[in-house]
Formats: C-alpha cells, sequence, structure tokens
C-alpha cells in the first residue's frame, strides 16, 4: 500500500480537518478497504456503501481515535462492525419477511432495522422452546414439513398445527414488545 502521509500526521490532519487530508485519506485506503469488504459481502453494491459508511464512521469518531494502532488497523477494526451491521441488517430483514407476524396487518414502519433485529429476537426468547425451535426450522432454516416431522417423530399434520400455534405465540408475543 503506497503512503501519502505516515499516520501521525495524516492523522494530525484529518483532525484539524485539512481537505486534502481526507482526500489522501480516502485515496489511500478506499481501494484497500474495498477489497477487504468485498471479501465479507456478495454484493459489489453493498461492499460500495459499507465502504462509504467505514470511512463515514471513522470520520465522527476520528476524535476519539488516540492513534494507539495504525490508520488501517482502526479502520479495519470500524468495518468489521460496519459489516456485522449490515449482517444483522439482513436478519432482521430475512426474519421478517419469513415469520408472519401478522395475517391482515402490515409492519409498522421502523427506521432503523436494528431495531426490528432486536425486537424479534427479544420476543424469540420469550417463546416457549418448541415454537422458537419450529419457528427456527420452518422460516429460517428453511426445512420442509415434511424433513421437520420425521426429525421429530412427528405427523406432517401434528407439525403443522404446532407451526399455526408457535405463529400465534409469535403474534401475540411480537404485538406485546411495542407496548
Amino acid at each position: 500500500m503506497k503512503r501519502f502521509l505516515p499516520d501521525k500526521q495524516l492523522l494530525i490532519d484529518l483532525k484539524y480537518g485539512r481537505p486534502e487530508a481526507v482526500q489522501a485519506w480516502y485515496q489511500e485506503y478506499a481501494a484497500p478497504l474495498r477489497t477487504y469488504i468485498q471479501r465479507k459481502v456478495q454484493s459489489d453494491h453493498d461492499a460500495d456503501e459499507i465502504v462509504q459508511d467505514t470511512f463515514m464512521e471513522c470520520m465522527k469518531h476520528l476524535p476519539l481515535f488516540r492513534g494507539e494502532s495504525s490508520i488501517w488497523t482502526w479502520m479495519l477494526n470500524v468495518a468489521r462492525h460496519e459489516v456485522a451491521d449490515y449482517y444483522r441488517r439482513l436478519y432482521a430483514k430475512k426474519v421478517i419477511q419469513t415469520l408472519p407476524v401478522s395475517e391482515n396487518q402490515e409492519l409498522p414502519e421502523l427506521e432503523n432495522s436494528y431495531e426490528i433485529s432486536q425486537k424479534v429476537k427479544s420476543v424469540l426468547r420469550k417463546m416457549s422452546a418448541t415454537s422458537r425451535e419450529l419457528l427456527q426450522r420452518k422460516y429460517i432454516d428453511k426445512q420442509k414439513i415434511k424433513f421437520i416431522s420425521q426429525e421429530l417423530g412427528k405427523s406432517d399434520k401434528s407439525i403443522e398445527s404446532l407451526l399455526f400455534r408457535a405463529r400465534l405465540e409469535f403474534r401475540e408475543l411480537y404485538a406485546l414488545e411495542g407496548e
């Protein structure tokens, strides 16, 4: 990686808000950061967004960075958190799309998919172990009823009935979670 400025000088210039330092910082680290992130996510578009988010988070927290590690190490740490947030958002969307919260209602619009993820996790923790396991097998792991029934030694109808009750339990707890 070609160095435009030594880390310490770059850090000082960034903290003073010098535009040429921000440009040098971006030119030096954007491509390797994108390469790192592309190995973690499948979409080039998402990788580009995560690179931008990483730079924005770094700028936001720049005053707190003490320079005890290299700028690159610090940025990789921030990028790891951004990638984790990306997957949390994907997980929340997947859970919300696959678990029928309500038959006749649409979900309330939540600003932050992290909130959705936390709410769903909270609801799942409150559910009975059997219901939670069935919902996970059916909607997260995408297992077929026949497979689940064979694994659990129950009839298909029994599993369908248990899944119906599990969905009801989820809906009721989800509704209470917002109150």
